[in-house]
């Protein structure tokens, strides 16, 4: 058989016996192991919303692709549509991660070390440690 030839039949165990197995259960426990990173990573990075936001587009991309990839072989898709979605999702994972957040990671670190470094600024001066005096005369009750 032609190697194009592969694309057109069903996607089931039979036809595809290498892969097949290793693609149902790496697809259900990337939906398990991707929700549950989601939830942990979301409760320790609250604070840092690029970093939320990033999680979120890794969640619902890896959710979408390892979804898909357990329904054909559920419902024994032709291979033509199996290939592409696991090719497609990779590279959209990869897009996702090193070229669309990178600046916005880059520029949020940026924005970090400079509220750092004027937090230290602003303490290191002697002043700052000295209470200021109210303004008012002092008087004493007697």
């Amino acid at each position: 058989m032609a190697p194009w030839e592969y694309l057109w039949i069903a996607f089931n165990g039979e036809n595809f016996e290498p892969i097949y197995k290793a693609t149902q259960y790496f697809s259900l426990a990337m939906i398990l192991v991707t929700v549950a990173f989601y939830n942990f990573q979301s409760r320790r990075l609250r604070n840092y919303a690029v970093f939320l936001d990033l999680n979120e587009w890794l969640l619902w991309t890896s959710f979408g692709v390892f979804s898909l990839l357990l329904m054909y072989t559920i419902f024994m898709f032709d291979f033509i549509f199996v290939l592409p979605t696991m090719i497609g999702g990779a590279i959209l994972l990869l897009w996702i991660r090193f070229i669309h957040f990178r600046p916005l990671i880059g520029a949020y670190e940026e924005r970090l070390a400079r509220q750092r470094y004027f937090q230290r600024a602003r303490a290191s001066h002697p002043e700052s440690t000295i209470r200021k005096s109210s303004g008012r005369g002092k008087r004493r009750r007697r």
